[in-house]
């Protein structure tokens, strides 16, 4: 899409208002397919060391929009024993930063949910159509045509290992709806085929669903990754990975509407996301001083 100054000889009053529903178009829609995902800024912590972890909200890997405070509905680090401790969530919109001090050998856990949202896509009594932050019957004065209309609920994990674990690899975090990892994440290397059991409130899932992913530096556009969207049914996905760096995996699935709620929404949209890190070899001679 080309976009004129008003310095442009050919911009006149015309295009502008010519773009403005177009770009309020865009904005609504792409805002309500945000995805959320949760890194820390190392995998590999030492005992004894605090780290940050920070969100990744949007289309772009490994960082895009920052997200609004109230957007985050709960956020937990799960300590090697099973100990979870709920972090406070800051107002305001940023990355959300948070340090954690790694002070126990094991593989830890990231996790955070959304708070839930509706999107409408409709047209309006014109025939217009239009994109709406809202349910159904919050915008029923100026409703002609449904099209599209969802509740979505996401869920995020990561794990971060501290010095050499001792238990078990803690696949199963206990989200709503969660990818679990088949093997341990660190034994992972270039090459590897990643398998994952998708878990429904807390029961292996066999219905259908779509599951993308990509690694960091693979491509600067928006929503342009390694693998596209691909359907599967059943329980397990499987994806090869064949190069090191940190990597992307998204998973969703929709629900029809409960009949006495289909007057809000058509179908719930539940997204989960996992984010890790396949490390490859150094490259270049370790410095003989910082």
């Amino acid at each position: 899409m080309k976009f004129y100054t008003p310095a442009h000889p050919n911009f006149s009053l015309r295009h502008a208002l010519l773009l403005i529903p177009i770009l309020i178009c865009l904005t609504a829609s792409s805002v309500f397919g945000h995805t959320l995902y949760i890194q820390s800024s190392r995998y590999l912590a030492s005992e004894g060391k605090s780290i940050p972890f920070f969100f990744c909200y949007g289309h772009f890997t490994p960082v895009a929009d920052g997200i609004r405070g109230k957007k985050l509905n709960k956020v937990q680090v799960i300590a090697p024993n099973g100990q979870a401790q709920t972090v406070e969530i800051m107002d305001g919109k940023g990355l959300h930063s948070h340090m954690v001090e790694y002070n126990a050998p094991g593989i830890w856990g990231l996790t955070t949910e959304t708070t839930p949202g509706y999107y409408t896509y409709y047209k309006d009594k014109n025939g217009k159509e239009r994109h709406a932050i809202k349910s159904i019957d919050q915008i029923k004065n100026r409703l002609g045509q449904v099209i599209r209309s969802y509740y979505s609920k996401q869920y995020a994990k990561t794990y971060v290992r501290c010095d050499t674990p001792t238990e078990p690899f803690p696949a199963n975090l206990g989200l709503p709806l969660e990818l679990v990892p088949t093997q341990n994440l660190f034994d992972l290397k270039p090459g590897s085929t990643l398998a994952l059991d998708v878990y429904l409130d807390g029961k292996p899932y066999t219905g259908k669903g779509t599951w993308d992913a990509t690694y960091m530096g693979f491509s600067t556009q928006a929503e342009d990754n390694f693998y596209p969207h691909t359907q599967v049914e059943g329980s397990r996905v499987s994806i090869p990975l064949p190069n090191p760096g940190r990597w992307f995996i998204r998973y969703f699935i929709k629900v029809d509407a409960p009949e006495q709620d289909k007057d809000k929404y058509l179908q719930m949209k539940l997204t989960a996301s996992l984010t890790l890190q396949i490390d490859n070899k150094r490259k270049t001679p370790e410095p003989q001083s910082h």
